[in-house]
């Protein structure tokens, strides 16, 4: 991208959304819930294991290390991921889960954000993590798609789908994990 681009792209994401006269203005998605899962995958990143992983050797991880990430997902969400890792269930947001079987996130790249139904916005991230099984140079790819909305008055990570994609079917599945929108709570 040359300086010109990337100047003129960063004025377009600065700037306050227009709204018609007596509306509010629009939220800035890259602000919000963009910001708030490319953080919780930073911490994810840096809570994974270190040094020289081999294919299906364990490796020490576990929930209390990913806590900086696990304080971004919303309250309900959180409490639903602890009674599965509990019960030693699988749940897409149990990190630590993947990495003490060596899929430990390596890095990651923002590829879009869209607003949901009900003031919500998805987040979709392609993921790459480390293949111990493969060349040390080899990542392994996926594209998920993150559900973000307000709770407790702040961007929270509802929930993550690995592969697929959230619809307003399947978000309005997950009412009550979220601070409803004023216009939507009458």
């Amino acid at each position: 991208m040359t300086t010109s681009a990337l100047l003129v792209a960063l004025a377009l994401t600065t700037s306050p959304a227009l709204a018609p006269s007596g509306a509010a203005p629009r939220e800035n998605l890259l602000r919000g819930p963009a910001r708030v899962v490319l953080h919780y995958l930073d911490e994810v990143r840096l809570a994974g294991p270190r040094g020289p992983l081999r294919a299906g050797a364990a490796v020490p991880a576990r929930a209390g290390e990913y806590s900086a990430a696990t304080r971004l997902i919303a309250p309900r969400t959180r409490a639903e991921l602890e009674r599965k890792d509990a019960a030693g269930e699988p749940h897409p947001l149990a990190f630590w889960r993947d990495a003490a079987r060596a899929h430990v996130l390596d890095s990651f790249q923002l590829l879009a954000v869209r607003r949901g139904p009900r003031a919500t916005a998805v987040v979709t991230v392609e993921e790459r993590y480390l293949d111990p099984a493969a060349d040390a140079r080899r990542l392994l790819r996926t594209v998920s798609e993150y559900l973000v909305a307000r709770a407790g008055g702040e961007w929270r990570i509802v929930d993550r789908r690995p592969g697929g994609a959230f619809d307003a079917a399947a978000i309005a599945a997950y009412a009550g994990y979220w601070d409803e929108p004023a216009s939507a709570a009458r």
